[in-house]
């Protein structure tokens, strides 16, 4: 039988957090505090405040990466330069000669990261434009009463349209 593991303090989802935010895999760090991935949906479902603190771990986890790539991407990847036959190239300090030379294909992949990352921000942004909360009925009743102009004002009006 197994024993019932306990809920999830705060302070490991800090530590599960900051897992997250090196290594950007969410059910890894799980395994690695030894809880499975229901603990932390549980964990987030009890504290939805915590959300964001899981989202910016994986951004932050997302931008260090996409930066990574973008240096070997465009800084070009070292590669010890060799001759026809594949002897390696030796400066005058007797060390290889390192070649960097760009790679289109990360290049192209980037842009196209960066260009479904804008666009789902876009379509994230335009939807809770678009999107209006629902007017709760109390406030719709509340703004409605107010409108209305008091009894008193009614007297006066309908005593001022016999005087004419």
């Amino acid at each position: 039988m197994k024993k019932k593991q306990k809920p999830m303090t705060r302070a490991e989802f800090i530590s599960i957090c900051d897992c997250v935010s090196k290594t950007g895999n969410s059910s890894n760090c799980m395994r690695l505090a030894n809880r499975p991935l229901s603990d932390l949906y549980y964990y987030l479902k009890k504290n939805p405040e915590e959300r964001q603190r899981l989202t910016i771990a994986r951004t932050f986890f997302h931008d260090e990466m996409t930066a990574a790539v973008h240096d070997l991407a465009f800084g070009g990847i070292p590669k010890i330069r060799r001759t026809e036959k594949g002897k390696i190239v030796i400066d005058e300090r007797g060390k290889p000669v390192i070649d960097r030379i760009p790679d289109t294909r990360l290049i192209t992949t980037l842009l196209k990261d960066h260009s479904s990352r804008l666009a789902r921000a876009e379509k994230a942004d335009l939807s809770n434009t678009i999107h209006t909360p629902p007017e709760d009925k109390m406030a719709r009743l509340r703004d409605e009463i107010i409108s209305d102009p008091s009894p008193q004002e009614n007297i006066t009006k309908n005593t001022n349209s016999h005087e004419e």
